[in-house]
C-alpha cells in the first residue's frame, strides 16, 4: 500500500511458435511481469497459465514449461560452460543418458564450443550472455523468457543470437519465445508482434506493421538537398556583405536577411528552431555569424522552402506514384540531391509512447 504500481491490469495471450517482444523504458513494468511469470515475484492480484498450468497454484509444473535468461547473468563464477549446462540440464530433468548429447547441442547451438571448459566467471560480457540463453533454452522448453539477451554482444555476436532465436521460434515453432529489449531493430527482426509497456500497462500490441499502420504519421518524405557550392557562396558573401564585413551581429541579422531576400528568415534564428538553432547558438556564444555560416544556412533554408511549396501545390491528395514522378521532374532545378519515402519507423512510435511514462 502507498508504493508504486509496477504492473497494472495486463492482459494477452501468446501462441505456440510466437516470438513476442516486451518493449518499453527502463521502470516500464517489463522485468517485472517475466520475473511474476517466472515466479520470481508473486503477483499482489490476478494470475496467469502457462501451457495451461496457473503460475499461482501449480508453481512446480509452471516451471517444468520455462526457461528464463535474466537481464542480469546468474552464474557462477567458478563453473565451467559444460558444468553449467549438465547442471541445469539435470535440475530440468533430462535423463543421465541423453545429458552429455543435449548439452554438446547447446555448446554447439550458441557457438562456445571453444569456451565449453572455461570457467564462467573467464568469460567476456556476449559470451556470458551466450550461456545464459543456453540454459534458458536446454530441454527444450515450452517457453523461453529471455530479458534483454543480447546486451552487451558485438553486432556479430549479436545477428548471431538472433538466429538461434528465431530458429527455436517463428522458424521452428518449437518454443514461445517472451523477449524484452530496448532495440527496436532486434524486435523487428525477431518479433511477430510486439506489446509497449508504459506506467505498467500494455498501451499497444500487434504485428510491428500493425504498430506502424495505426499509431504511425502516415509516410515520410525524406530529401536531402545539395549544399551550396564555394562559387555561389562567394557571390552572395560579396552581394549580401557589400560592406567588407564578414560576420553578422544580432543588431544587423534581419538587415542581413533583408539583404538575401528573405526578411523573414531572421524569425528562424532562434533556440526553437529546428535549422535556426545552431545559428542562435553561435549567436548566443560568439556574439556573432560567420558569413560563410550565414549565407549557407539562408540558401539552404530558401531551398526547402520553394521545395515544399512545389509539392504541397503539385502534389495534393494524389497518390504515392504520383511523388516519384514530380520529385524527378525537378530534380536538379530542386538541388535535391537524395530522396526517399518510408513508414513512421518502430522507434518513433515506441519514442511517443514512452514519453507518456511519469517518472
Amino acid at each position: 500500500p502507498g508504493g508504486k504500481v509496477a504492473v497494472r491490469n495486463l492482459s494477452f495471450g501468446l501462441k505456440r511458435g510466437e516470438c513476442f517482444g516486451f518493449l518499453g523504458i527502463n521502470g516500464a513494468g517489463k522485468t517485472t511481469t517475466m520475473k511474476m511469470l517466472t515466479g520470481d515475484v508473486q503477483p499482489s492480484h490476478g494470475t496467469a497459465t502457462l501451457g495451461g498450468f496457473d503460475i499461482l497454484s501449480q508453481q512446480i509444473e509452471v516451471r517444468r514449461q520455462i526457461g528464463y535468461c535474466p537481464q542480469f547473468d546468474a552464474l557462477f563464477d567458478l563453473l565451467t560452460v559444460r558444468e553449467h549446462l549438465e547442471l541445469f540440464g539435470a535440475i530440468k530433468g533430462i535423463p543421465q543418458s541423453s545429458l552429455d548429447r543435449v548439452v554438446m547441442e547447446k555448446i554447439q547451438q550458441l557457438n562456445l564450443g571453444d569456451f565449453e571448459h572455461k570457467l564462467a566467471g573467464s568469460l567476456s560480457g556476449g559470451n556470458k550472455r551466450k550461456l545464459s540463453v543456453a540454459i534458458a533454452m536446454i530441454g527444450n522448453p515450452a517457453i523461453i523468457f529471455l530479458d534483454e539477451p543480447s546486451t552487451g554482444m558485438d553486432p556479430v555476436s549479436r545477428r548471431f543470437m538472433w538466429d538461434v532465436i528465431a530458429d527455436i521460434s517463428t522458424r521452428g515453432k518449437e518454443s514461445t519465445i517472451v523477449l524484452t529489449t530496448h532495440s527496436m531493430e532486434e524486435s523487428e527482426a525477431l518479433c511477430s508482434r510486439v506489446g509497449i509497456m508504459v506506467g505498467g500497462r500494455l498501451r499497444c500490441l500487434g504485428s510491428v506493421q500493425h504498430l506502424k499502420s495505426r499509431f504511425g504519421d502516415g509516410l515520410v518524405f525524406d530529401v536531402k538537398l545539395d549544399m551550396p557550392t564555394t562559387d555561389e557562396l562567394e557571390y552572395l558573401v560579396q552581394h549580401v556583405f557589400g560592406d567588407g564585413s564578414e560576420v553578422v551581429t544580432p543588431a544587423e541579422l534581419e538587415e542581413k536577411c533583408r539583404a538575401f531576400g528573405n526578411a523573414g528568415l531572421a524569425e528562424r534564428v532562434t533556440a526553437s528552431h529546428p535549422t535556426g538553432y545552431s545559428l542562435a547558438a553561435t549567436m548566443e556564444r560568439d556574439g556573432f555569424i560567420r558569413a560563410e555560416a550565414f549565407c549557407s544556412w539562408c540558401v539552404e533554408e530558401t531551398r526547402f522552402d520553394e521545395l515544399n511549396d512545389y509539392l504541397v501545390h503539385a502534389f495534393g491528395a494524389g497518390h504515392l506514384s504520383k511523388m516519384f514522378a514530380l520529385v524527378e521532374d525537378v530534380k536538379t532545378k530542386m538541388h535535391i540531391r537524395e530522396y526517399s519515402v518510408s513508414q513512421t519507423t518502430l522507434e518513433q512510435i515506441f519514442n511517443a509512447f514512452a514519453s507518456q511514462q511519469e517518472e
